[in-house]
């Protein structure tokens, strides 16, 4: 199967083929390179973590500002490519994620092979492995598209044809259903399993040491008290003792 290069597939752009609504140089020509296309990212969905709600973000060709989205560690989000594909019969394609993801701890899933005949947008689900924070702006390049010459079935199949609100459809369902953050919510009971046991031996620790406490404050408070209850009572045996009888009887022993 060979490879197109940038005239072959500058020839099927030009004859409404492989790339719908390309990307054109300041120059003019399309954004073509050696071998392949960049497919940039033109819609973004993800649940958000604390809402559990969908997030969209769309990129609109000639913006000043694109939107833009920053990952954080371990999240994913659904990327359905700004361009579509309008594959021939004769031409299959790969999509492959761009290498700078990769140098970034970013990354792809879904990428892979298209069949000929295929008309429409490529979604991509993308994860950050990284322990940073990742920005992805819409209208970025983030997949590289190669394209391969095959051989014509005899009886070929109708066109699969995909419209992007379709496609956006399918990204929304998959990622109500999926994780916000694969990494946390897969382990998420988990995870606040041993925060409910680290809760609970703290609570008891710190429950058997007030007791403690409490202990130590009541053997005090006897103490106290019983010291008290010795002193009222020698208090109450100096009153009432015969004091004059006690000092003739010392005076007579002191004469014997």
């Amino acid at each position: 199967m060979p490879i197109l290069n940038c005239e072959d597939i500058r020839k099927y752009i030009q004859e409404k083929h492989l790339i719908h609504d390309p990307l054109l140089k300041p120059d003019g020509q399309f954004a073509i390179e050696s071998a392949s296309y960049d497919l940039r990212a033109g819609i973004v969905v993800w649940k958000d973590r604390t809402t559990q709600k969908l997030e969209t973000l769309y990129f609109k060709e000639g913006e000043e500002h694109p939107s833009s989205l920053t990952l954080a560690p371990g999240q994913m989000v659904f990327v359905i490519t700004h361009e579509e594909l309008e594959l021939p019969p004769e031409v299959s394609g790969t999509v492959y994620s761009r290498n700078r993801l990769q140098k970034e701890n970013i990354l792809a899933l879904n990428a892979g092979h298209v069949d000929p005949g295929y008309h429409g947008p490529i979604i991509i689900r993308l994860i950050n492995l990284g322990a940073q924070g990742w920005p992805l702006e819409l209208g970025d390049p983030v997949f590289t598209v190669v394209f391969h010459t095959v051989t014509p079935p005899k009886d070929p199949r109708p066109p699969d044809r995909r419209t992007k609100d379709a496609t956006l459809d399918t990204a929304r369902r998959t990622a109500l259903n999926g994780f916000s953050n694969p990494f946390h919510d897969l382990y998420k009971d988990e995870i606040d399993r041993q925060l409910n046991q680290h809760y609970t031996r703290v609570l008891t620790d710190l429950r058997y040491a007030l007791d403690q406490d409490y202990f130590s404050r009541k053997d005090i408070h006897k103490l106290l008290i019983q010291f008290g209850a010795a002193i009222l009572a020698f208090i109450f045996v100096i009153a009432r003792m015969p004091w004059d009888k006690v000092w003739h009887g010392i005076k007579w022993i002191l004469h014997f």
